[in-house]
């Protein structure tokens, strides 16, 4: 049982970190600019959908030693 809690923990902990990482790196290369206005918060919508590398291994690579 405590095997099935430490691995459903590392699923969920892994999918919330590429999903950030992806949206670091969308931001750190201007993938998600707001068109109305530069000043502005970037584009949510867009960084809700952007894919900005090809796997989800490497958001994991990248977040772990970047």
């Amino acid at each position: 049982m405590i095997k099935l809690i430490l691995l459903a923990a590392i699923v969920f902990l892994t999918t919330a970190l590429v999903r950030v990482e992806n949206q670091r790196y969308a931001l750190v290369i201007n993938m998600c600019p707001n068109k109305a206005d530069a000043r502005l918060p970037p584009d949510l919508d867009c960084l809700a959908k952007v894919q900005t590398r090809t796997s989800w291994v490497w958001h994991v690579y990248y977040a772990l030693t970047d």
